[in-house]
């Protein structure tokens, strides 16, 4: 004779969380102690001509320090050179600063048509010479850089005013004191800069050679950013975003 079964206990039973699969929290890859989260590998969003862009390159771990004047005139000469790239009519590098391990750059790509294209050829281009040369100065081969560049656009004149502080006093916000009363970082075209409220004087070393000129295409860099906001005192330390 069939046996109906009783479904009360089933219906009362707890309910098992499953012990695996699902977002859990805390979940993940996690990263070393003093380890920055890499850059994303998702598609970079388009870039406006009119809006300059703080561009960061970061050196993989266990190379010497980059600021030497060695690698400083290096990067005088790779600016230099992409001045014959086919983008030089529409991308290049206004300001920047060498720190130990990376770079910041201020660049500007525009034209109506093919800025997002300079942008991406014109940071690819000096990415790979840059590689090449510093290792050609250290004698060894293989990557150089630890990370996909970054790059965030400033869209305001507030947001281009305090990246040229923050990459002018960059190596200040690191803790390292600076070069002259003024603290400034002659690792990077602070000394070419022109927009401080007074006039500074720089001694340079015999043999420099002269960076390639940089005036600023956009009127965000050239214009907006000062005109709304005044121009920068040689010991600013605000850092961007604040």
């Amino acid at each position: 004779m069939p046996v109906q079964l009783e479904m009360l206990p089933i219906v009362n039973a707890p309910v098992r969380r499953p012990g695996r699969g699902g977002a859990r929290k805390g979940a993940g890859r996690k990263l070393a102690p003093g380890k920055r989260p890499s850059v994303p590998h998702r598609v970079r969003p388009l870039h406006e001509g009119a809006h300059p862009v703080h561009v960061t390159l970061r050196a993989r771990p266990g190379l010497p320090s980059l600021r030497s004047e060695r690698i400083h005139e290096m990067l005088r000469r790779v600016l230099q050179r992409q001045r014959d790239r086919r983008y030089t009519h529409s991308f290049h590098v206004v300001e920047f600063t060498i720190q130990d391990n990376h770079l910041h750059l201020i660049v500007e790509a525009v034209g109506k048509e093919g800025a997002h294209d300079s942008l991406r050829s014109g940071v690819s281009g000096l990415v790979i010479s840059f590689a090449k040369r510093l290792n050609a100065i250290l004698g060894r081969k293989g990557k150089v850089w630890g990370d996909r560049w970054h790059g965030r656009e400033l869209g305001s004149p507030r947001e281009v005013r305090n990246a040229l502080v923050y990459v002018f006093r960059n190596l200040a916000k690191h803790g390292t004191r600076m070069f002259g009363d003024d603290n400034i970082d002659r690792f990077s075209s602070a000394t070419r800069f022109t927009k401080w409220t007074r006039s500074l004087v720089w001694p340079f070393r015999d043999g420099e050679g002269p960076w390639p000129e940089a005036s600023p295409r956009t009127w965000l860099l050239r214009t907006g950013w000062h005109v709304h906001h005044g121009l920068i005192d040689p010991r600013e330390a605000r850092r961007m975003g604040e």
